[in-house]
């Protein structure tokens, strides 16, 4: 063992001691003397950790060691550096097949389709008026069109643009088009088109500041543009007007006392405060500005937030007053009120919200009136119910009409209620001074939402809302997960707070260049033309006896009917969509059937008026003639009856008198013939069978009334019942409610179910719905007011 131990120290001396005396030195030595191993063994640690006396002299060694080495691995990243370089510059084989394998469309081709789409666009509205306006399908055309399953591999761009024109095309409702006069206006244009494509682009997610800085601030600046251009109060506004002239000194001494306020007490004084603001119009000021606005997709989206908002509020003050009483118990007896001639997201609003919906007279010009609100609430806090919400509309759907915010805001501030006003319409048209008296009394208003999709060369979806309380709105919608906080979150407005949506698109830098593109002059310009162009049409409506125009014509749109019963429009409208040469929808205002006419087109000018007046013309020769075959044959055909039970009464009573005769000469007796009066028939009125008449341009059908109201005889495209036919479409009907409503619609059912509307509770929801469809097809197929024929 011994030898063994010298042997390996024999090796070990040689390693760390080259020199070649000491190592025959040490070999000579005796392998059995232990001292020396230990002097040599302590000599190999001493330089494997030297002594703090020889750490001076060994470390520069070790540093020049420690510095070859990192220029080692520094020339090896650089050398790996370089490889991977080469790589990308030429790349293996079998990335070149997996890059040129990968389908889809690359920069050069996308650059070259992007261009072709461009001028696709441009061509498509251009040539629009050579195009039908209303397509000539049924429910499932495109179906047989297309394969059953999605393609395997990629298909190439040309075949896709051909099926395009093949298959989608002849199902589009052209909005753009010059004869199109139903709804309301579809903005369009080009910078607006182009701010939509950069926004695709981007592809950015804008639910909060940190998602993308931009996104958010460029909003609350075009909201405050919008807002100042419409002369909105300056409680709505982002931005305080009053604070853009002060010095910045001001402004920090200022939001210095802001903060000083807490939170609570801003909330708890920021309604009465509003109130109080507004019962002085704008002369007293505010201790705090929290007002602002957010882009949303719709007004039926704008209305649902506002409602929510106001449900919280409401359930917060009312839990603080009555600690005992549970928020279910005051939901079920929440109620909110709206005119008859509101739009009906009002009415979806409250189904989702889980309130009630009260859809109040209007008067004789179709305006909501304080009286009519105010006796509404007082009934409905007699029965132990509890107002919250009142929905005003400046521009209704139906004929444009304006409610009066006045007298309603008046009554809201007494009551506490929040006011929302929906002018999704005629809310652009604030941009023009001579048409800003319609919103006399927005100054009460919590809330008021527009959109400038409709009017303002904004393509779909866009639609501006603005609240007075930023607070109450972010109270209502708020929820903070902690993946969407970010250190900025008490400086910067999150957008997510202010909506049903997480998610939100880029929908400022369409308005940014618009409104740059066109200025305030030409959006001004725009409205005002179609403004004028409504009177145009209007002027050619009335040198026509035959029709009458129903409201006024403040607007862009016209609002007519043909004099006589409601049916006479009725099957005006259905000839006209049926042609289509124009395309108009109806409305029912105070059991009225009207046409309405609204100007759409971007470039619409006076022979688009004209064009469209001769059509209608046209068309109203046709009905009102085929109207005068059907009565002229409806008397005839009652004439020939009466004809008929004269002779048979004639017959009867000759025979009776033969018999009479014939006795009175076998019985002498019998007393004299006495002179027998003739006997009258009162007129009876008959309908004949339907009368059926093809003219050159389209097919007029007067029908016979029949049982089953919901089934139409006539054999026309479904796209033309749905938007002609009031309350007759109804799209998620299954066979099963279809047999149900058709047993119902006859006249014991329609007897019953009209008896019933008190009683809400037995009622399902197919009973709710006919009940309401037969009473408006009953006014529509009544016949009073007979055609004239003087006219």
């Amino acid at each position: 063992m011994d030898k063994g131990l010298g042997t390996l120290y024999n090796k070990l001396s040689n390693l760390f001691h080259p020199n070649s005396a000491t190592s025959t030195a040490s070999s000579s030595a005796p392998s059995s003397s232990f001292a020396p191993e230990a002097n040599s063994l302590s000599t190999f640690f001493d330089r494997i950790v030297p002594s703090p006396g020889e750490q001076r002299r060994t470390t520069p060694r070790i540093v020049r060691q420690i510095s070859i080495k990192t220029n080692d691995m520094s020339k090896r990243e650089n050398s790996i550096k370089d490889k991977h370089a080469d790589l990308l510059k030429s790349p293996s084989p079998l990335q070149n097949e997996s890059t040129t394998s990968v389908p889809g469309m690359d920069d050069a081709e996308f650059r070259r389709r992007g261009k072709e789409m461009i001028d696709y666009i441009a061509d498509y509205l251009k040539n629009i008026s050579d195009r039908r306006v209303t397509p000539e399908v049924e429910p499932g055309y495109l179906r047989p069109m297309l394969p059953k399953n999605a393609p395997e591999k990629s298909e190439k761009w040309d075949d896709i643009m051909k099926d395009l024109e093949r298959t989608i095309m002849p199902g589009i409702t052209h909005w753009q088009h010059p004869r199109f006069h139903a709804y309301f206006p579809a903005g369009n244009s080009y910078p607006s088109i182009l701010g939509d494509m950069l926004s695709s682009g981007l592809g950015i997610v804008g639910f909060s500041w940190a998602a993308s800085p931009a996104c958010t601030e460029l909003e609350t600046i075009m909201l405050d543009w919008i807002g100042r251009m419409m002369a909105l109060p300056v409680g709505f506004l982002p931005f305080d007007p009053k604070r853009d002239n002060k010095d910045s000194d001001d402004e920090e001494e200022e939001e210095e006392e802001e903060e000083e306020l807490s939170p609570e007490s801003d909330e708890e004084s920021s309604g009465d405060n509003l109130h109080e603001t507004m019962s002085n119009g704008h002369g007293q000021k505010q201790t705090r500005h929290i007002g602002g606005g957010v882009l949303l997709g719709s007004a039926s989206e704008c209305i649902l937030v506002a409602m929510l908002a106001a449900r919280t509020k409401k359930i917060t003050s009312k839990r603080l007053a009555d600690p005992l009483m549970e928020d279910g118990q005051i939901l079920a007896r929440l109620v909110c009120y709206t005119s008859k001639l509101a739009h009906s997201c009002v009415e979806k609003a409250g189904l989702i919200a889980m309130v009630r919906v009260r859809q109040l007279a209007v008067d004789e010009h179709f305006s909501l009136r304080g009286k009519t609100l105010e006796e509404c609430i007082r009934a409905d806090k007699e029965k132990g119910l509890i107002p919250f919400l009142v929905s005003g509309t400046v521009g209704t759907t139906s004929c444009c009409s304006y409610d009066n915010l006045e007298e309603i805001g008046e009554i809201c501030q007494r009551e506490k209620l929040w006011f929302h006003v929906d002018g999704a319409y005629a809310g652009s048209a604030f941009l023009c001074e001579e048409h800003r008296y319609i919103m006399k009394g927005l100054h009460y208003a919590d809330s008021f939402n527009t959109n400038p999709n409709k009017w303002l060369l904004m393509n779909f979806d866009c639609s501006c809302f603005w609240v007075r309380d930023k607070f109450a709105l972010i109270n209502a919608m708020s929820v903070d997960p902690l993946y969407l906080q970010h250190k900025h979150a008490q400086k910067a407005v999150d957008y997510r707070h202010w909506g049903v949506a997480l998610s939100r698109r880029f929908r400022s830098l369409k308005l940014w260049f618009t409104i740059r593109s066109y200025g305030i002059e030409g959006l001004r310009h725009y409205i005002r033309e179609h403004c004028r162009l409504a009177k145009v049409f209007a002027s050619l409506i009335s040198t026509d006896n035959r029709f009458e125009i129903v409201g006024g014509v403040t607007l862009g749109l016209v609002c007519f009917r043909l004099k006589g019963s409601n049916k006479l429009s009725q099957k005006l409208l259905l000839s006209l969509n049926d042609s289509g040469c124009i395309h108009m929808v109806p409305s029912m205002v105070n059991d009225i059937y009207i046409v309405r006419f609204a100007v759409c087109a971007k470039y619409a000018n006076d022979d688009d008026m004209h064009v469209a007046f001769r059509i209608i013309q046209e068309h109203a020769d046709d009905v009102l003639e085929e109207y005068r075959a059907q009565r002229n044959s409806r008397h005839s055909s009652s004439n020939d009856s009466l004809d008929a039970n004269a002779k048979q009464n004639a017959a009867i009573t000759n025979t009776e008198h033969d018999t009479a005769v014939s006795e009175e000469t076998g019985d002498p007796e019998v007393l004299p013939e006495t002179p027998v009066a003739p006997t009258t028939f009162s007129p009876m009125k008959a309908r004949a069978n339907t009368i059926t008449t093809m003219t050159p341009h389209h097919r007029v059908t007067f029908e016979k009334p029949v049982s089953n109201l919901l089934k139409d005889k006539r054999s026309r495209p479904m796209f033309v019942r749905m938007v002609s036919d009031a309350k007759l479409y109804y799209p998620k009907r299954t066979i099963s409610q279809l047999a149900r409503q058709s047993s119902l619609a006859t006249p014991r059912a329609r007897k019953r179910i009209q008896s019933d509307s008190g009683n809400h509770a037995t009622r399902s929801s197919s009973e709710k719905y006919l009940s309401r469809t037969v009473s408006i097809l009953e006014t529509v197929n009544s016949d009073e007011g007979e055609l004239d024929d003087k006219q």
